[in-house]
């Protein structure tokens, strides 16, 4: 009888071990970040000795006596360059090793539904100061910490951030100059998920986080096989939107076509830029449920040019940086446009999937796009949304 007590004891004690090791299921005080790497050099004689934009990324990183990291509290490896779409969620079926943007499909804490928000493409992070570091690693599949210890010492970037409970931050690994290539953080901490954004509407804004002197003396890969691709660091952006017609033709919408909507300057500060928002539903000819096949082009003109004025054919006519567009929308939609960009698949920036009875129904978004050296990105971030009903 003494002996079935003390082994009750001892699987008691065992299993409340193993329930305290489940019980972890967030952070007390967490923030919330979503890093892209966006260097991007071209391999020249010039700079062939640059470290590889090939990336590490390490919280709170443990040294050993020559300064070499040996571990961390936080650990991003195999930091690619960003992707042109960055999704409104975490890819789930994804197996590739390299990631283009942190944590991606890596296994951390995901962030939650917060204030509407799908924040799950942001990984919890404990609040307060962190000391953070970037290493240029090897492109191979060894993860870092099993690399030789002396191509654990190619720091770019080591620095203290400060992240404040519940907020959330994209941050982007740069090169602040074209000339010396230096790259450095940039941390923009988001403000829209304290914004009233309604949930009819549309919202996106823009920054040009292009290097220092990058449109004077910037560099591109095939500048001979496509014209427009740069644009100065002052810029009026227009939007039009479209549906997409029999042929994969974009046909703008009565109403929306060449709408002003701000300025786009280049700057590395971090505060957040206005948000502009178009309709949801901008075809009165559509149901309020789904959107139709869509696309979005985004015009960017150098003042004293406007949307009407426009002299510029693309394709045709190199501007020098005075105009490029964007467009977002389905793949293979006809059109003269230097930076066609693929995101949902039906509806460009707009969110189209399954939800309730519908088989397709639009959603709004709130986007960020951002031009950095030569390349436009896109940020989406979606709304909570009922779940199918089969």
């Amino acid at each position: 009888m003494h002996n079935r007590i003390i082994l009750l004891l001892l699987w008691c004690i065992a299993a409340a071990t193993a329930c305290r090791k489940t019980e972890y299921t967030t952070i007390a005080e967490p923030a919330y970040l979503r890093i892209f790497n966006n260097l991007d050099y071209n391999i020249t004689v010039d700079n062939k000795e640059a470290p590889q934009p090939f990336l590490t990324f390490l919280m709170d990183p443990e040294l050993d006596a020559d300064g070499t990291p040996v571990a961390a509290q936080t650990t991003g490896d195999f930091l690619d360059k960003r992707a042109a779409w960055a999704r409104p969620y975490p890819d789930a079926v994804n197996t590739t090793l390299f990631q283009t943007e942190y944590p991606g499909s890596a296994r951390v804490l995901a962030g939650p539904v917060l204030n509407g928000y799908d924040l799950s493409s942001w990984a919890q992070v404990p609040a307060g100061k962190h000391r953070v570091m970037f290493l240029s690693r090897p492109i191979s599949e060894v993860p870092f910490f099993q690399l030789p210890k002396d191509l654990r010492r190619q720091i770019i970037i080591d620095t203290v951030m400060d992240f404040s409970s519940r907020e959330v931050y994209t941050m982007h690994v740069l090169e602040k100059d074209v000339d010396t290539k230096t790259p450095g953080i940039y941390v923009r901490k988001e403000t829209f998920i304290h914004q009233p954004f309604s949930d009819s509407m549309v919202y996106v804004n823009f920054y040009n986080l292009s290097s220092s002197g990058f449109f004077e003396r910037g560099k591109l890969q095939n500048i001979s096989e496509i014209n427009n691709l740069k644009m100065k660091d002052t810029m009026n952006v227009y939007y039009t939107l479209n549906k997409i017609g029999d042929h994969n033709e974009a046909i703008p919408i009565a109403g929306h076509k060449g709408a002003l909507m701000g300025a786009v300057i280049r700057s590395h500060d971090p505060a957040v830029h206005p948000y502009y928002n178009f309709p949801l539903f901008p075809d009165t000819t559509a149901g309020k449920i789904y959107n139709g096949k869509a696309a979005q082009t985004f015009t960017f003109l150098a003042p004293p040019y406007t949307f009407e004025s426009n002299p510029f054919v693309q394709h045709m006519h190199e501007s020098n940086g005075r105009f490029t567009a964007l467009q977002v929308g389905p793949p293979n939609t006809g059109g003269f446009i230097a930076f066609p960009m693929v995101a949902d698949f039906l509806t460009g920036m707009v969110v189209t999937i399954r939800s309730g009875k519908y088989l397709n129904r639009s959603f709004a978004t709130i986007n960020t796009v951002e031009y950095v050296n030569g390349k436009f990105y896109l940020m989406t971030i979606q709304r909570k949304y009922e779940p199918p009903v089969y």
